[in-house]
């Protein structure tokens, strides 16, 4: 087995994140998905978000291969309606 790998992008690109990396062959590329927009005055909130993107990268990190790609599979990030559909 590989080292795990995943990309980390903003929810607003998630979208066209997982179209490239459809492709270029890599449909089960998981994605460490940080809210958008990313700046925030919050520390509240700030921590957070930085408690839940570590907790998917340790997720990512510590999950079977055939369960992270079922995973990716299973929950895909929805084109926005202007765009072309796949």
């Amino acid at each position: 087995m590989g080292i795990p790998t995943a990309t980390v992008v903003s929810s607003a690109f998630a979208p066209l994140a997982q179209v490239t990396a459809e492709g270029i062959g890599h449909v089960t590329l998981p994605f460490v998905v940080v809210p958008h927009p990313v700046g925030d005055r919050d520390e509240a909130l700030i921590t957070q978000r930085g408690a839940d993107i570590a907790a998917r990268c340790v997720h990512i990190l510590t999950t079977e291969a055939t369960t992270l790609a079922r995973e990716v599979r299973e929950h895909p990030f929805p084109l926005p309606d202007a765009v072309m559909p796949r």
